[in-house]
């Protein structure tokens, strides 16, 4: 049904730092593996490769755009559409997917990833406070709803013992969540899914402040890293291309 089908992903990127979309790159590898589309492009709005420039070079006729963003807001509705739409000849059709982030298949997949955390580390699962850190926006505050979804459904799974949101941008803001679970074991999974500066500078930053802070006499915070560069992306998305099919 999708052989003559191609797939572009489209990342934030950074102008800044080359590797931030090294997880988009390799999941396009690895569904560009799976020969289920005639072509698998990844491009960047911010940084190289350009995703509209990849766009040009796709030569299928229909072209599933799928956003690898975790929320659905300014870069989703506007700024991929704003430069793609243009480049559309009459003769292509373009799906415009919704962005990863929506996907209701992440929940189970966080929660997959954190128990196997624990059982790595001897932690019982209803003794720890997940924190799921998001980017949040400074300009426009609260409209992170697929995290909030999210943290919703593993709160309510009742494997934890304790479920929070919290943001880099925007209240509740990461240290000061951590600073009120203290006396709880903690692990922090980031909700990011560009390797820019939140990513591999603010989230270590703010988790080694918060270590300092306990010190020797507080139950421990785990550093998960973020969910960019899980393995379940890959089929994730093509799931979601099939369904909106």
């Amino acid at each position: 049904m999708f052989s003559r089908d191609a797939v572009l992903l489209i990342g934030h990127g950074s102008d800044s730092l080359p590797d931030a979309a090294r997880p988009l790159f390799a999941h396009a590898d690895v569904i560009r593996g799976m020969a289920r589309f005639a072509e698998v492009g990844a491009g960047v709005l911010r940084g190289e490769p350009n995703a509209g420039q990849i766009f040009d070079g796709l030569t299928a006729a229909v072209v599933h755009v799928v956003p690898f963003f975790l929320e659905d807001g300014f870069f989703t509705r506007m700024a991929i559409p704003d430069l793609l739409l243009p480049r559309v000849p009459s003769s292509r059709v373009v799906r415009f997917c919704p962005p990863v982030g929506t996907y209701d298949g992440i929940s189970a997949a966080m929660s997959r990833r954190v128990l196997n955390y624990c059982e790595l580390f001897g932690i019982a699962p209803n003794t720890l406070t997940v924190i799921l850190a998001g980017h949040g926006s400074a300009r426009d505050p609260g409209r992170a709803r697929a995290l909030k979804r999210h943290t919703e459904m593993l709160e309510n799974s009742g494997r934890f013992g304790r479920v929070k949101a919290a943001f880099l941008e925007e209240p509740p803001r990461l240290a000061a969540a951590l600073a009120a679970s203290r006396g709880h074991h903690v692990a922090v999974l980031g909700y990011l899914a560009n390797e820019g500066t939140h990513a591999i500078q603010d989230l270590p930053r703010i988790i080694g402040e918060e270590r300092q802070a306990r010190g020797t006499l507080w139950p421990p915070v785990h550093d998960m890293g973020t969910i960019a560069a899980d393995e379940f992306w890959p089929g994730l998305i093509v799931d979601r291309i099939v369904a909106s099919r």
